[in-house]
């Protein structure tokens, strides 16, 4: 995969920060490049759960976290704002994926990996569906190759390209984005670029996320390519792949991406998911 490469810049021979990068299809528009500035060496690929914890407890500097950790110690965090992982409707890779019709579910297995959307799928479950199902946690991660069909349980909330997998596999499927979108009206933020407690980034450290963005927004075709090419997935098709970097996922952290993210710490709150006097986000 592209990741960029090249020559260090005067700002990685001052500082080379340890960055905590997400091993998803959807995260590879965010990182085009961004070796020159942080090179790859100090980089550490995990789940966002796993992220998480390596970032508050200060392992790791920078990290592409769920945006629920971030609002969950915002008195311990900041935000790099212009990038992110989000969408305006369908995301496509979150998806309550379910054996029953959406509204008679009664168990649900949440994904691991998963923070925000684990949040997320609660309030939806509540809000839009109007059901109050059981919630588990699974052991590990869901992969393409779980054997959803013998699960116990009525419905799995998966995440990443293990849910682009399943997109057509069970006989219901409620995708979150587009959920999201009918509750409120506004995108979603799943994840974004978060710094540990007490690191101050310059303004060309910050501006160093902001061009890999724009650099793998305009390559995101041919990242989709290499990825179709490199992962091996032989459920994943090309065509599949371009459509989900290009339309589905949306990498801007602008106004409307924060008054999305303002509502989703409103309903977490409202709906006793997330305390009442938690700090307000802190963005650079």
């Amino acid at each position: 995969m592209r990741h960029g490469g090249g020559k260090a810049s005067l700002l990685v021979m001052i500082r080379s920060l340890r960055l905590g990068v997400v091993p998803y299809l959807n995260v590879l528009p965010l990182l085009e490049g961004l070796g020159t500035d942080y090179p790859e060496n100090g980089w550490v690929a995990a789940t966002p759960r796993r992220l998480a914890e390596l970032l508050i407890m200060g392992d790791i500097d920078v990290a592409m976290v769920s945006i629920f950790e971030a609002l969950l110690h915002a008195d311990k965090y900041r935000i790099v704002p212009g990038a992110a992982i989000g969408c305006d409707g369908a995301v496509r890779s979150v998806a309550l994926h379910s054996k029953k019709p959406l509204r008679e579910i009664s168990t649900v297995l949440l994904d691991r990996a998963s923070l925000s959307s684990a949040n997320l799928v609660r309030i939806l479950c509540r809000e839009l569906l109007e059901i109050d199902p059981g919630f588990e946690i699974s052991g590990k991660p869901f992969a393409p190759a779980f054997d959803w069909k013998n699960d116990p349980h009525d419905a799995m909330l998966v995440i990443g390209d293990t849910s682009l997998a399943w997109e057509h596999a069970f006989p219901h499927r409620l995708d979150l984005g587009t959920g999201w979108k009918e509750l409120t009206g506004l995108p979603f933020v799943f994840a974004a670029w978060v710094t540990r407690e007490g690191l101050e980034l310059s303004p060309e450290e910050l501006n160093a996320f902001v061009k890999a963005r724009e650099r793998g927004v305009a390559n995101a075709v041919a990242l989709a390519d290499a990825y179709v090419l490199e992962s091996g997935h032989e459920w994943l098709k090309r065509e599949s792949a371009r459509d989900y970097l290009t339309n589905a996922i949306r990498y801007d952290f602008s106004n409307r991406e924060r008054d999305g993210l303002m509502k989703f710490r409103e309903k977490l709150i409202g709906n006793g998911l997330l305390k009442s006097d938690v700090a307000e986000p802190v963005f650079f």
